[in-house]
């Protein structure tokens, strides 16, 4: 029979056998001896051990967060910045840096020419898009505005998905990065500048996929904003249909966010394009078109400056006249909405919003917007397409006019505006 161990016991009894207390799981082993071994092993093969602890150490050091946060041409900080999809070098265009003086403000726009950005450079061929720059001015006397446009200048890239290119649809500051979206090739470009600041070129960053992303075609970018520093990318909010109505697919209901290093997600947001479209009166067989949303951090609300409006199922050339003047304001859970009519002394329904951007100052109630205009573009002579765009300044939170629409000299399509210097000389280090 087993009698239980006692404190002053050396040995158990366990039948015929002895344990012996050293031995019993109930009590330590000596580890005065097992200590000894230990320094005896570490004095004959000191080297090799020290060898090892230096290889954890550094494969340690390696994978932690500091080197990635502090050695160059990593996804590092440099001069305290983060920086962008791997860029060595760190941005430096800003909002900020768009203020002139009180009530001065510097601004660019950027075309989405269609099928015109292409061009023949010598046996190669190339894809182009323009950038405007100038100047929007608010008169304190009465709050109006005014506008100065220059000289644009051409930037140029050979990317391309089947033959198409440079069709730019928004501009966007984000880490002090001016960066542009091609609405064909899915590309997220960054546009950079020449060391005078009066020539600007494109540098690609990402290339993102329709929809989920288990597509070879590139997403079709049609708006970008920040929010709670992320840049969030869109499309045009309407699902892919046949001339019957029916639906081939829903990859333009998909946005996609950058963190601040270049980490992408996708997000669903079928349920928030269809708030506004209901919102509207465009439920299925309407549509809407997007190109112009953005996040207010003062206002907190959603702001979607709707392309077109319809409540019909979508026809190529009957939807080039369903432009739209009403501008939607959303809280930030997509529960409530509220619709502001832009009192423009036109309704051409040819004219519709494809981008805008907040006056500097104002608390984000002011927006310098573009108006864009394809006559005649449904088909594929390019001979007779027709494209126009105008600038218009408005109050977001009274639909009041504080600029009418204004022509831009250029007979183009402008889809990108941002409040920024494009003059902006680049650091030299």
């Amino acid at each position: 029979m087993a009698v239980s161990p006692s404190s002053a016991g050396v040995s158990v009894p366990m039948g015929d056998s002895k344990l012996r207390r050293g031995h019993s799981k109930a009590y330590p082993r000596d580890h005065l001896g097992f200590v000894a071994k230990m320094q005896f092993y570490f004095r004959k093969h000191s080297g090799a051990v020290l060898a090892t602890v230096c290889f954890f150490a550094f494969c340690l050091l390696v994978s932690s967060d500091f080197i990635h946060d502090t050695a160059p041409g990593l996804r590092a900080h440099q001069s305290g910045e983060i920086n962008f999809a791997g860029a060595i070098k760190k941005g430096y265009f800003s909002t900020a840096g768009s203020i002139v003086k009180e009530n001065v403000f510097r601004f660019a726009a950027i075309t989405d020419l269609d099928q015109l950005s292409k061009f023949e450079d010598g046996d190669k061929i190339k894809f182009k898009s323009h950038l405007l720059p100038g100047t929007l001015t608010r008169d304190p006397s009465d709050g109006t505005y005014s506008i100065e446009m220059e000289e644009t200048r051409e930037i140029v890239t050979g990317h391309n998905e089947a033959g198409r290119g440079a069709e730019f649809s928004e501009l966007q500051v984000f880490n002090n990065r001016l960066l542009t979206f091609d609405d064909r090739t899915g590309e997220v470009f960054e546009i950079r500048n020449n060391a005078d600041g009066k020539s600007s070129y494109l540098v690609p960053r990402f290339v993102v996929t329709e929809g989920e992303g288990d597509t070879d075609k590139g997403m079709k970018w049609e708006w970008a904003t920040v929010k709670d520093n992320e840049l969030i990318i869109g499309s045009m909010g309407k699902e892919y249909t046949r001339p019957d109505g029916t639906i081939v697919n829903k990859n333009n209901l998909w946005v996609s966010v950058l963190d601040n290093r270049g980490s992408l997600t996708r997000m669903d947001w079928s349920s928030q394009y269809e708030f506004v479209r209901h919102h509207l009166g465009a439920d299925s067989p309407g549509y809407l078109i997007h190109e112009a949303i953005r996040w207010s951090e003062h206002l907190h609300k959603w702001v979607f400056a709707p392309r077109r409006i319809s409540d019909q199922k979508y026809d190529d050339e009957k939807d080039e006249k369903m432009g739209s003047n009403k501008v939607v304001l959303v809280n930030e859970g997509f529960t409530s909405a509220e619709t502001v009519h832009v009192k423009m002394a036109s309704n051409d329904g040819l004219h519709g919003f494809s981008s805008f951007a907040f006056v500097p100052g104002t608390n984000d109630k002011h927006v310098l917007a573009l108006r864009s205009v394809e006559e005649d573009c449904a088909g594929d002579d390019l001979d007779i397409c027709k494209q126009r765009s105008y600038f218009v300044v408005f109050d977001l939170t009274t639909g009041d006019v504080l600029m009418d629409e204004v022509e831009i000299e250029k007979k183009m399509k402008f889809e990108g505006v941002e409040f920024v210097d494009l003059n902006t000389i680049p650091p030299t280090n």
